[in-house]
């Protein structure tokens, strides 16, 4: 049984697998099988990854389905790694896209959630007049150091973003010389 999910451009209703035959399953079968192999009693994301994870993740994110479509082309052929490296080398947005169907089926499977010992969202009481104690012992500083960390899914290439303050301190320090409440922003303002 088949569930009819995914607008088509008349306005009618289909299920976002059709876009995938048998050898594109396949393909992604072999591809899920090499991103995320079975190891240390974790499946493997091919054993994960059905028809259900894919439902799943293609109607949330129906603007996967054409460059998935095209990360699992037949003439890419069928040698896996060198599929992964042409894609990574001259379509970084449709490996992108074929990551990110594989691990999110992967890792909202129900099975794996458990494994990982991940039981899901969590509300949590939060008190904006306190500081959490990981801003006074530092532990944050290191990420700002680091820096933004994502890739530009058009270039696929790493985010620079410049002038940023490398501490929680720095961040949100007054400016020396200013008084609390006076101008702020970059023009003055």
């Amino acid at each position: 049984m088949t569930t009819d999910t995914t607008m088509t451009p008349t306005g009618r209703t289909r299920d976002p697998l059709a876009a995938l035959d048998g050898a594109a399953r396949a393909v992604l079968a072999a591809v899920a099988d090499r991103l995320i192999p079975a190891a240390h009693d974790m499946p493997s994301a091919a054993e994960v990854v059905g028809d259900d994870r894919l439902r799943f993740v293609l109607t949330a994110r129906q603007d996967l389905i054409e460059p998935l479509v095209a990360a699992l082309r037949p003439e890419l052929g069928a040698d896996v790694a060198a599929r992964l490296a042409k894609l990574e080398r001259d379509e970084p947005s449709h490996l992108a896209a074929l990551q990110l169907v594989i691990v999110s089926g992967y890792y909202t499977d129900k099975k794996v959630r458990q494994l990982i010992g991940y039981s899901g969202q969590e509300a949590i009481e939060i008190k904006s007049w306190l500081l959490p104690p990981y801003i006074d012992e530092g532990l944050i500083d290191k990420v700002l150091e680091r820096g933004p960390v994502w890739r530009d899914p058009a270039t696929g290439t790493r985010a620079v973003v410049e002038g940023l303050p490398s501490t929680y301190a720095e961040r949100f320090s007054s400016t020396p010389g200013k008084s609390e409440g006076g101008r702020d922003g970059p023009d003055g303002a």
